[in-house]
């Protein structure tokens, strides 16, 4: 491009695009890429025809192969490398159990460990041992002790306690008929509780001789306590009789005592007691020594 008078250098004029347009080649001569051959001679063959490729079929169908389950899961091995204690090392000693300490049957532990033992033996009871049993293997003094038992609770509902009510004036008795009223060994509490102590002694007897029930205690220490123990009570009986006389008028007069179910009950627990003593004693027990 070339300056022209009155136009800047280096401004386009507003002929440049003409400027700019490029030029068609001589005659006889071709532009780069043009496939007019020159005036004069003859024009290339095109090219021989190219059939396409002949078709080819798809490859046949393949069925995939029979399914196979992948491989079970094999856990990985880890090897624990050995650990050796440092030298001089001295293991802890291993954990030993405190000893057991036998229970001596005091408090709610021994008492509970008792009743559940007593409870497994009566689980596994057999009735097949009383078939088997044979009254003399049993001792004539144990049979006395069962009996005096039975014999108490028996006689208890009889006439235990006995209240006479009669009315008095000033120069004595007015010859009115006396009242008489009787009530059995199951009215207050010493005398039912002496009966009950001594019926449950001699049931534990029979359980363990008749029975065959081995119970978690010494059998002769209970019989002879609980036989104790009824004798104290009817002791008290004879000499309390619950019947309240606080209503009763300053002319009416009420006479306790006791009726002879209250002496036979005496009676039977007074010779289990010594029966029991003795078979104590025989047994293998010993009695407190007087010093």
């Amino acid at each position: 491009m070339t300056d022209t008078p009155g136009n800047p250098a280096g401004e386009p004029s507003a002929n440049a695009p003409y400027e700019a347009a490029p030029q068609a080649p001589p005659p006889g001569e071709s532009g780069a890429g043009s496939a007019v051959p020159p005036p004069g001679e003859p024009a290339a063959p095109p090219p021989a025809y190219q059939p396409p490729p002949a078709y080819q079929p798809p490859p046949a169908y393949q069925p995939p192969s029979a399914y196979q389950p992948p491989p079970a899961y094999q856990e990985p091995s880890v090897s624990q490398p050995s650990q050796q204690p440092p030298p001089g090392y001295q293991a802890p000693p291993s954990y030993q159990p405190p000893p057991a300490v036998p229970d001596q049957g005091t408090g709610s532990g021994g008492f509970a460990a008792g009743a559940q033992s007593v409870g497994q033996q009566f689980q596994n009871f057999d009735p097949r041992t009383l078939q088997n049993f044979d009254p003399k293997t049993v001792n004539p003094l144990d049979w006395g002790i069962i009996v005096a038992g039975l014999l108490s609770l028996l006689f208890s509902f009889f006439s235990f306690y006995t209240i006479t009510v009669s009315v008095t004036g000033f120069s004595g008795n007015l010859g009115l008929a006396s009242v008489k009223a009787h009530e059995s060994a199951w009215h207050g509490f010493f005398g039912w509780f002496g009966v009950l102590v001594v019926l449950i002694a001699s049931l534990v007897l029979a359980a363990e001789l008749i029975a065959r029930i081995r119970f978690p205690f010494q059998t002769r220490m209970i019989v002879l306590g609980g036989f104790v123990i009824g004798l104290l009570c009817e002791l008290i009986a004879l000499l309390y009789v619950p019947v309240d006389t606080s209503g009763a008028a300053g002319f009416v007069k009420v006479d306790k005592g006791h009726g002879f179910g209250f002496w036979l009950v005496l009676i039977f627990v007074l010779i289990g007691t010594a029966l029991a003593v003795r078979r104590f004693t025989e047994t293998g027990g010993k009695l407190p020594s007087r010093r």
